[in-house]
């Protein structure tokens, strides 16, 4: 019964993002990127005064529908950090302009990364069902359909100018459903976690809202938010809110965590003993928070620090003073993001314990009418 659940919740998602996905990408374009070995390099030339490098490289296209050899050029900026130097045996992504059987003006896009990544996901996938067994299988379906709702509902409904905390808003709720759904099953448990975790939510975004205006921040610290103006979909987008929306994602992940920790752990408690009073099944649940509440906070705020070295970096370098630091646009974008996740993860520990002994019914032990217990039949 479980499973047939499983796949309703699945079809459902299925959709409501088919869709999306089809409507958003109406455009199409020339050129094709595909995989290919470097077999050797033809010429290689250095250009210091422009400060240029130049090969020539014959590589195999190693695509399954074309299988030949072709010439592609690589053009280096010797004067840039980000450089491809390619040799005999490199594993490419090459760009080509292909019209019809033929391919002609090639160069080469990256490093092939693909391969290697989809092993390191394989290992993923295995470790969560070699160690999480039923559940680990039922994480994995969770976090696709997380992944799809961002990729292929959230990504094409903002590119056509549709306000992004709506669409986030949208895609919390049906992400939050369907993950607890599937990990917890329907019982008290997960429509507890359920209320905490929508709970921990609201609260990090109407923090977002109030004190992101409050500081008037705008969400143009990062540089690909300048990329992004460049576009014609782009330059009407409404940076502030993406940031908004961002952080709402952000915390997310963790505020489920959170809440169907403390929710599995005060069914846990009452299954062991099931006398035990609500009164102490809330005390017993918040101080269970009470642990998870420090760690899970630290793993927000440093996830957030660690993603923004780079940043952080370049203030120390300039030599900035601490009122330039705490005050510019990107710096106080993200102590918005990590201190709003964390307080909404922090509301979501009372939300889940209260909700938990709220939905939990008491009623008469048949066995014995002097005892009274909760139910979750």
């Amino acid at each position: 019964m479980h499973i047939r659940k499983i796949l309703f919740i699945l079809i459902l998602c299925l959709f409501i993002v088919k869709p999306i996905y089809i409507t958003a990408n109406e455009d199409t374009v020339n050129w094709t990127y595909i995989h290919a070995e470097v077999l050797s390099i033809l010429e290689d030339t250095i250009d210091e005064e422009n400060c240029t490098r130049y090969q020539k490289v014959l590589v195999d296209i190693t695509e399954r529908d074309l299988s030949e050899q072709i010439e592609v050029e690589n053009i280096i900026n010797t004067a840039s950090i980000y450089k491809i130097i390619v040799k005999p045996g490199d594993e490419v992504i090459i760009v080509v302009n292909k019209t019809d059987d033929s391919i002609d003006s090639g160069r080469i896009y990256s490093y092939a990364r693909d391969k290697y990544l989809i092993y390191l996901l394989l290992v993923f996938i295995g470790a969560l069902i070699l160690f999480g067994g039923k559940n680990g299988l039922y994480s994995i379906i969770s976090l696709a359909i997380c992944v799809g709702l961002i990729l292929f509902a959230f990504f094409p409904l903002i590119l056509k100018s549709i306000n992004p905390i709506i669409v986030v808003s949208g895609i919390s709720i049906i992400a939050t459903f369907a993950t607890l759904s599937i990990i917890g099953g329907f019982n008290i448990k997960t429509y507890a976690a359920i209320i905490g975790t929508i709970g921990g939510v609201i609260t990090s975004g109407l923090l977002t809202f109030y004190f992101g205006a409050l500081t008037h921040i705008q969400g143009i610290g990062d540089e690909d938010v300048e990329l992004l103006s460049y576009f014609q979909k782009g330059y009407n987008l409404n940076f502030r809110d993406l940031l908004y929306a961002g952080i709402i994602i952000g915390a997310l992940g963790a505020i489920m965590d959170v809440s169907m920790s403390i929710a599995s752990s005060m069914e846990e408690l009452y299954e062991n003993n099931p006398r035990i009073g609500k009164n102490k099944l809330l005390k017993a649940g918040m101080r269970i928070g009470k642990d998870i509440m420090g760690t899970m906070s630290n793993t927000l705020i440093l996830a957030y620090a660690g993603n923004s070295i780079s940043m952080i970096l370049v203030f120390f370098l300039y030599n900035r003073s601490f009122i330039q630091f705490i005050n510019s646009d990107q710096i106080a974008g993200e102590i918005l993001r990590a201190l709003c996740g964390s307080i909404g993860l922090i509301f979501s520990i009372p939300i889940t314990s209260f909700a938990f002994i709220s939905i939990c019914k008491p009623k008469k032990n048949p066995y014995n009418t002097s005892k009274r217990k909760y139910t979750y039949r």
